[in-house]
């Protein structure tokens, strides 16, 4: 049965497929696109998985990562963000996204990113704006700001996401360096409040505290 099926065959059954199980509220994972074609169709799961990844090899079905866990989905449902491309625009970000999101193991090519990107988008490329150019110029950019690590060819997400570096004021070390200065002061002053004046005594001598209150510095 399956060698009968057709690439467009399998391809409509994967979108029907995603579509019936986003409208549930459920992420379009490998096992539940697997179920839902199996309630029709007699496949075992093996071969529906590798039809998938063929069908996502031809930009038919995107396949998208999100913190470890893949899902897919249509591409045709995700050209509703415009992105103007210009000599000048920079492409850093939406290149670490998309890195991000293909999660590939060993890394993207800019050749994978660029068709993502359009996958992703509604390109508009200005009389001096081209999306590969920019991809190209922006990758360094990324590289340099920790968005993603460069590999010969290949581009892959850093191990930890770059953070921020926000100068903060903390006045702790000049609270503790205040107390140790006093702490000092005491050491050698030796003094006490006592009957609403401050008196300093010599280390060893007796100071006189009230009734009773007797203290031996």
């Amino acid at each position: 049965m399956g060698e009968t099926e057709s690439d467009e065959t399998w391809s409509a059954w994967f979108l029907d497929a995603i579509r019936k199980i986003r409208s549930q509220k459920q992420r379009p994972s490998v096992e539940r696109i697997c179920h839902a074609i199996r309630q029709h169709h007699n496949y075992h799961e093996e071969e529906i998985g590798e039809h998938l990844e063929k069908a996502v090899k031809r930009g038919v079905v995107l396949k998208i990562f999100n913190k470890g866990q893949s899902s897919y989905k249509d591409p045709g449902g995700l050209q509703s963000k415009p992105l103007k491309v210009s000599k000048t625009t920079d492409l850093s970000k939406v290149l670490g996204k998309a890195v991000r999101e293909l999660g590939e193991r060993d890394g993207s090519t800019l050749k994978s990113i660029e068709k993502y990107v359009r996958q992703s988008h509604t390109v508009e490329e200005e009389a001096d704006g081209d999306l590969r150019t920019s991809l190209r110029l922006s990758a360094k950019r990324a590289v340099d700001r920790g968005l993603v690590i460069q590999d010969g060819r290949l581009f892959r997400q850093p191990d930890r996401p770059p953070v921020k570096k926000v100068e903060k004021i903390d006045d702790s070390g000049e609270q503790q360096h205040h107390e140790e200065e006093l702490a000092g002061q005491t050491e050698q002053m030796q003094c006490v409040w006592c009957c609403g004046a401050l008196l300093m005594c010599a280390p060893g001598a007796g100071e006189y505290l009230g009734p009773r209150n007797y203290v031996v510095l």
